[in-house]
């Protein structure tokens, strides 16, 4: 039998033979395994009260964040939902013209998005928001009031991918990073992301309801910026501006 079993082994490629060799361990990796271990059973072992508790110790700018990732993503939403009803209802444009409108401004809105990334790294989130915001009223000014091709076009291609885009793009999260820790961070996205789902039901309730319960508002001539008729569509969009 050992012979038989030494010509099996001799006529078994080289290569489909295993080996069992053993490694000496390493020390040092080891131990950072072993420490990355209790790091992870200690953040597990953490009660939704404990976690809770700690969260409700963080910073009042954590809550202010969450207040303005809130409201931004009320008006984005709100916005996103009517907008192409709304220009070409208010603006009298074609559907045609409209679609191709607003595949412009999503392509911008990717540049933007990915420009307004690298800026945060350079100089810092809330420098970005301030003029982001600034530049989103701008834009969200001339098309709730704008009744001319040309403002439409100055705020879908310019000022609303400018400001809005930059908001969208997780800028709120970023500095809700700096403001946690790793076992509060969590739960403070967790609270990130109900609140803008929240924002976005709530502006779709909105939406329907002035529909239903606003009647048109016309206002005198003698304002020449601010005359004409306002829809209950424009009226939301001028209260979200």
């Amino acid at each position: 039998f050992d012979e038989m079993n030494n010509t099996i082994v001799a006529s078994v490629p080289p290569i489909c033979r295993v080996h069992h060799r053993t490694t000496p361990p390493n020390s040092s990796g080891s131990k950072k395994n072993q420490q990355e271990a209790v790091n992870s059973s200690k953040s597990s072992s953490i009660s939704g009260c404990e976690s809770i508790i700690r969260f409700l110790t963080l910073p009042r700018q954590a809550g202010v964040v969450l207040l303005l990732e809130f409201l931004n993503s009320f008006r984005i939403l709100g916005l996103r939902f009517v907008l192409f009803n709304y220009v070409t209802n208010e603006y009298g444009i074609s559907d045609t013209y409209a679609g191709k409108l607003l595949g412009i401004k999503g392509m911008v809105d990717v540049i933007f998005g990915l420009v307004g990334s690298i800026l945060v790294d350079l100089i810092g989130v809330r420098k970005v928001s301030i003029v982001a915001l600034t530049v989103a009223i701008i834009g969200r000014s001339l098309l709730a009031f704008g009744r001319t091709n040309t403002t439409l076009i100055a705020a879908l291609l310019f000022f609303s991918p400018c400001g809005e885009a930059m908001l969208s793009m997780g800028l709120y999260r970023v500095a809700l990073k700096k403001l946690t820790t790793p076992l509060t961070r969590p739960l403070a996205f967790a609270v990130s992301y109900a609140a803008s789902n929240l924002s976005g039901a709530l502006a779709d309730v909105a939406i329907d309801r002035m529909r239903s319960l606003v009647k048109d508002l016309e206002i005198d001539r003698n304002l020449l910026v601010l005359s004409g008729v306002y829809t209950p569509i424009r009226q939301f969009i001028v209260s979200c501006t």
